[in-house]
């Protein structure tokens, strides 16, 4: 024996001391460093590790104190005694167990699955200790040795390989987390736990459980000098200087975790500050956006107060324009132009800022230009915009794409135009720029929608404008033509009473005073009696003839008894002999019958359409075509006179223009149409269609022709 071993024997009692204090050391650090909070699984197995070391040592520690007692008092340990101890052991090594179970079982892992094993690996434990002590019957001492070896082997052995696989899984999630230098200690720790394990637990004390009676620390000594004890020191303190290094892992992970908080933080706060800077910017839109619409109505109620005021409509439109050029910033001139309803031209109707090209020294290029510029917007039915360097653009104003391109184009808009629309159909522009030399002010989004809002409410005022003075007109032609009705009333009246009085009226005189010369002619001369019957009989003949002609020009009695084609036949050949103006009847389609109110208003108005061909039109032809449709009929009275303007006609009041709104009204009753086709010296075309549902359906011939 060389002088360290013998030096080591004797100091048995301190190298288990060391042995304890580096188990328990190991346990204590492992015990506070387990409670930092971690996402590792480690973390949360460090106790089941840091009990196994507490109480490991406290099991050398024991045995240091039976060394002590064995020394000084020569104490021999009782049984008792080594069954406490030897549950010390297992205990410490069912520690282990439940670290490597732990760390290695996959989250969540309960108590159950923790627990079961480890009773399993005690009960094995002393059943393999039981089946000893009947097998070998050997004295308590050596029973005793016995279980110290099988729990070495049973729990010892197999524990520190559970606790080594379960570090090297660890060391694997190390490197994963971007660790490698935490994985490298607990690669040493595993290292040291293995000796520790496996060749530690292997060289055991003495017993006579094989292979212990060979292979023990006796054996051990000798082939390294130094106790087995010594060794298992060592490879504790191996074990907690690497594990208490991987530890720090955790404050690695901590710190991480503090600069990840910190960084969510600060992207909160920046998130936070730039949501608040959001919210400003909305905040500032939407002021902008309330302002805007504030201006453009009231601008608009502006608008639509004067649109509305008892002027003509030429002075509203006027006050309109200089309200608009006024209120905005961008023109300081416009116009409005509008399609006239009579016309169907475009004329100047408001100017405001454009001197006219009449006015004394004006310059009327640029009143030409804006001009031009509005009759090309109501030409192509688009918005367009001139710009400084003479480009030309042209867009839908509801698009904000086309808006923009117009906007925003490298040279300043100079002039822009905006159609006016009525039902979807444009009626006019509004033409909005610029004449002043120190002009350049910039369209902004803003005006542009206040331009085409005022646009828009032009094309409503404009309408509601129109009808309103179309519905004073139509009430005042009413009027005129109730006033008309009435005087043509009087007068047929005055006719069939100078008709009355100057043939009927005479025939009966004549046959009253001839009945009363021929009552003394009876007597007298019955022969020349004869005679004057005769002649009286002859009066009373043409005289019930006229009678029945007045009454046929007051209501023919073929309307009711046969139909309109019937009473529209026989009123044509009536007027051709009449009137010397050859006319003729076509009938297309399938006729019928129509409801009574319908075939009256249809043969007056052919009544008083022909009536005016004889009066005004000095024609040599006439005809009346009448068209039977499903769902319509349609009667146009044509001929070859002289024609006329009927707006001029119209306007002037000349007499043969009421009977031209007769039948306009008349076709108007009926829910239809009137158009009325003439030019001077291209003859007069009157088309009426009516909306109608047949009432009974007769069969005629496709195409009739009655004539002169």
């Amino acid at each position: 024996m060389n002088p360290i071993s013998a030096f080591l024997v004797q100091q048995m009692v301190g190298v288990y001391f060391i042995y304890g204090l580096a188990f328990f050391s190991l346990g204590l650090a492992l015990l506070l460093a387990g409670r930092q909070v971690s996402r590792f699984r480690f973390a949360r197995a460090i106790p089941a590790f840091a009990v196994f070391g507490i109480v490991h040592g406290i099991h050398e520690w024991f045995e240091m104190y039976q060394k002590i007692a064995a020394l000084t008092q020569g104490h021999i340990p009782t049984v008792p005694e080594e069954t406490i101890r030897l549950a010390i052991l297992a205990t410490s090594f069912l520690a282990l167990s439940a670290f490597g179970i732990r760390l290695l079982k996959p989250e969540p892992v309960t108590r159950r699955e923790i627990y079961l094993p480890l009773l399993g690996m005690g009960g094995l434990w002393l059943a393999s200790t039981l089946i000893a002590v009947i097998v070998l019957q050997s004295a308590p001492q050596e029973i005793i040795a016995v279980a110290d070896v099988l729990s070495r082997y049973c729990l010892g052995i197999p524990s520190a390989l559970l606790g080594a696989w379960a570090l090297m899984v660890q060391q694997r999630t190390f490197r994963e987390h971007g660790m490698p230098e935490f994985g490298r200690d607990l690669v040493w720790c595993t290292t040291a736990l293995l000796l520790y394990g496996v060749v530690g637990q292997s060289f055991v004390r003495p017993s006579p459980l094989a292979p212990s009676t060979f292979l023990n620390s006796t054996l051990f000594f000798q082939w390294f000098g130094v106790p087995v004890q010594l060794f298992r020191a060592a490879m504790a303190a191996m074990m907690a200087i690497f594990l208490v290094r991987a530890l720090n892992a955790f404050e690695v992970e901590g710190q991480r975790l503090l600069d990840a908080a910190n960084a969510e933080k600060l992207a909160a706060q920046t998130n936070a500050l730039e949501a608040q800077r959001r919210s400003g910017r909305r905040m500032e839109q939407l002021n902008e956006e309330l302002r805007l619409a504030t201006h453009e109505l009231s601008l608009l109620l502006g608008l639509s107060n004067v649109l509305a005021a008892p002027i003509s409509l030429q002075d509203r439109l006027l006050t309109v324009l200089t309200e608009i050029v006024q209120s905005l910033s961008f023109p300081d001139a416009g116009m409005i132009l509008l399609v006239s309803r009579h016309t169907n031209t475009l004329e100047m109707q408001a100017l405001a800022g454009f001197e006219s090209p009449v006015a004394a020294g004006s310059d009327s290029q640029q009143y030409q230009a804006a001009l031009d510029l509005g009759e090309q917007c109501v030409a192509r039915q688009k918005a367009m915009c001139r710009h400084r360097d003479g480009s030309l653009i042209e867009f839908f104003p509801e698009e904000m794409a086309e808006r923009k391109r117009c906007r925003e184009y490298s040279s300043p808009v100079l002039t822009i135009s905006l159609p006016i629309t009525e039902q979807h159909r444009v009626i006019g522009s509004l033409v909005l720029g610029q004449v002043k030399a120190n002009g350049g002010r910039g369209l902004s989004t803003e005006e542009f929608s206040l331009m085409a809002a005022a646009a828009q409410q032009l094309g409503m005022s404009i309408e509601n404008a129109r009808l309103s003075e179309e519905a004073h007109e139509r009430e005042k032609r009413l009027s005129e033509l109730l006033h008309q009705a009435v005087g043509a009333q009087e007068a047929e009246r005055q006719r069939i009473a100078r008709e009355l009085h100057d043939s009927t009226g005479q025939s009966l005189t004549a046959v009253a005073l001839g009945l009363r010369g021929m009552e003394t002619m009876l007597l007298a001369d019955p022969s020349a009696a004869s005679e004057q019957f005769h002649e009286l009989q002859s009066f009373c003949t043409g005289a019930l003839r006229e009678l029945r002609r007045i009454i046929a020009d007051l209501r023919p009695s073929q309307l009711d008894d046969l139909g309109l084609v019937a009473a529209v036949d026989w009123y044509v050949r009536e007027f051709a002999e009449r009137s010397d103006v050859s006319t003729r009847l076509v009938v297309e389609g399938d006729s019928f019958r129509l409801p009574s109110e319908f075939e009256t208003v249809l043969f007056r108005i052919a009544q008083e359409a022909l009536t005016n061909v004889a009066k005004h039109a000095r024609a040599a032809e006439a005809s009346v075509l009448l068209s039977f449709e499903p769902a319509r009929v349609q009667m146009t009275i044509s001929d070859d006179g002289r024609g006329f303007d009927p707006a001029e006609m119209i306007q002037r009041g000349e007499l043969a223009s009421w009977g031209l709104m007769g039948i306009q009204e008349r076709a108007l009753l009926l829910g239809g149409q009137c158009e009325i086709d003439s030019t001077p010296g291209g003859g007069t075309r009157i088309r009426v269609s009516v909306p109608v549902v047949p009432k009974e359906a007769r069969g005629v011939a496709n195409t009739t022709v009655v004539g002169r």
